[in-house]
């Protein structure tokens, strides 16, 4: 398997996690200033997490 597609999978593990946080959070908290701040950070690190690992899966082509 492909060295650069590895990664990219591995990124998207790391950025389901970086957005299923901040929803953790938001579900089973009451709110604040510091919880908002984490959904704020969490979010959008898993945001572009998620949307550069799909775009560096998606250039890669299959040698065979």
């Amino acid at each position: 398997m492909n060295i650069k597609k590895t990664l990219g999978s591995l990124i998207i593990a790391l950025a389901i996690g970086a957005i299923s946080y901040p929803v953790f959070l938001f579900i089973n908290t009451a709110g604040g200033q510091f919880t908002t701040k984490v959904l704020i950070i969490f979010g959008t690190l898993g945001l572009l997490f998620f949307i550069l690992s799909i775009g560096l899966i998606r250039t890669l082509k299959d040698k065979l």
